[in-house]
């Protein structure tokens, strides 16, 4: 039923009545806004205290796909144990490590010089590890929580707010640190962001153990990991193809702007901020869009123009046009973030395991693993097209998005259970940059 939403009882434009459901929904937003937090931290030091312990390229560009790939193995190794049992212990366990190797890597640059490089690495990769492993948990309980009808625009709510704190955080933590660059940047410094970042990580803990989850059901066979659906297998192996060919270049880009460019920290700060801010814009309309037109509309298109993303940064060399670039990134990956989860959880088979979400991460951390890896050993090696050798990586990552959006993602079938019955123009568009109102919904 479609109607205005109760000022009490609404979140992100949807009304939940049921007031376990809905304080659920809100310590996962407090759980969100702390772990966004950390993730803004950690976004903004890891590469460079890596650079500055002196960590080779290739090990640089594992520091992303070698953790989930790792999670991805520990989510098989779960699978079975998991299933039918409470997800929350998993979850809070997990995120209480992940915490606790953020302390750790925050005195690794203190250890000997031949042995902080390496030790930097192993505790990076256990800390994105330990949250990967159970990832599928995450997303089974919130998807559980929330009705798969308005899961688009209430994941959008969420990700709006996150990208205001994300915002924020980049901003501090580029202002304080706005005089140094990592050459001159002594550990301290990173020290201190990782504690902080590793108290934020606690906080998020604290709210997923008070955060309600719906009793386990009785799984379902478990056949969905080795026979998946057709729709689920076209999506997995478009999804990890686009996310393997831009992990190709990705982690180097901050290498590029550290490095090459030799931006301040507070410079490097704003580039991410950019980021964020073209996220926070196209959130305002690309969850509604998801449940109005469906996802898999959205995710063409989305990934059409994330498929274009290197272009600009293969001509400019100064900080307006890199932020700018940034921000047209952001707007590109929101849409693709935002219509695969929604995509996700409908080609997934119910239950409280869903192995559907196995299947697709089995598969996306598999190629930006060993896109990751290609794109480390190839640094050293690369011809100078441009002005840097690393614009020649950005413009094969380019190539190869693009053959994967032309080639892949036609094949992607929407599974609205109809086709929308409103017509769409420009008053529709602008309509639903607007969170309540109209299309909000009572679950």
């Amino acid at each position: 039923m479609i109607h205005s939403a109760s000022r009490n009882t609404c979140i992100g434009g949807v009304d939940f009545e049921d007031i376990l459901t809905r304080q659920a929904l809100v310590a996962a937003a407090w759980d969100g806004v702390f772990a966004t937090v950390m993730l803004a931290i950690v976004e903004t030091f890891a590469v460079a205290g890596a650079i500055s312990l002196g960590v080779p390229s290739a090990p640089i560009a594992l520091l992303g796909p070698l953790p989930t790939w790792l999670g991805a193995l520990a989510q098989l190794g779960l699978r079975r144990r998991v299933a039918g049992c409470a997800r929350k212990p998993w979850v809070v366990t997990a995120v209480r490590i992940q915490a606790t190797m953020l302390l750790l890597l925050a005195v690794t640059g203190w250890a000997p010089r031949s042995l902080a490089g390496p030790l930097y690495v192993i505790t990076f990769v256990l800390y994105g590890a330990s949250n990967a492993a159970v990832g599928h948990l995450w997303m089974s309980w919130i998807a559980d929580l929330c009705p798969g009808r308005v899961i688009g625009r209430h994941m959008a709510w969420r990700s709006a707010i996150f990208a205001c704190v994300q915002l924020a955080t980049s901003a501090s933590a580029g202002w304080l640190a706005r005089d140094f660059t990592s050459s001159t940047a002594s550990w301290s410094l990173y020290a201190i962001a990782f504690v902080v970042a590793a108290l934020a990580r606690y906080l998020s803990a604290w709210f997923l153990s008070i955060q309600y989850e719906p009793a386990a059901s009785k799984p379902p066979p478990d056949t969905e990991l080795f026979r998946p659906s057709l729709a689920l297998a076209r999506f997995a192996k478009a999804i990890a193809l686009l996310q393997g060919s831009t992990l190709l270049a990705g982690p180097f880009f901050a290498v590029w702007f550290l490095r090459d460019l030799r931006f301040t920290y507070l410079e490097f700060a704003i580039a991410g901020a950019s980021s964020v801010g073209g996220q926070l814009l196209a959130n305002r309309f690309v969850g509604r869009l998801t449940d109005e037109v469906g996802a898999a509309r959205v995710l063409k298109v989305s990934a059409a123009l994330a498929a274009l993303v290197p272009l600009p940064y293969l001509f400019i060399e100064r900080t307006w046009p890199v932020w700018l670039a940034n921000f047209g990134s952001g707007l590109a990956w929101a849409g693709v973030n935002l219509a695969a989860f929604k995509y996700l959880v409908q080609a997934s088979r119910g239950g409280p395991n869903r192995s559907g979400f196995v299947y697709a991460n089995l598969w996306l951390t598999s190629a930006m693993l060993v896109m990751g890896l290609c794109g480390g050993l190839l640094v050293p090696y690369l011809p100078i097209v441009f002005k840097w050798p690393l614009q020649t990586l950005f413009l094969l990552s380019c190539v190869l998005r693009v053959a994967v959006v032309c080639g892949l993602f036609p094949r992607i079938v929407n599974l609205e259970p109809s086709e929308p019955t409103r017509r769409w123009g420009p008053g529709r568009f602008f309509q639903i940059f607007r969170w309540g109102g109209p299309g909000s919904s009572q679950v």
